[in-house]
């Protein structure tokens, strides 16, 4: 399932990723790892003041 996630950097800029599959944060905290259809990125969290996504992604129980 792809969902869009839009990261939010600390200098006001910030990104729409329209065809996310997953994303994760390392095991060390570190760093932030999206996976789109076409691209994986890789954003230390430091330069990261929050994320958003679709909320799709989260079934209901």
């Amino acid at each position: 399932m792809e969902y869009w996630l839009k990261v939010f950097f600390i200098d006001n800029q910030e990104v729409k990723l329209e065809n996310t599959l997953k994303h994760f944060i390392s095991d060390d905290l570190e760093v932030l790892e999206i996976t789109t259809s076409d691209q994986v990125l890789i954003v230390p969290m430091r330069q990261i003041k929050y994320i958003a996504c679709d909320s799709k992604i989260f079934q209901q129980t």
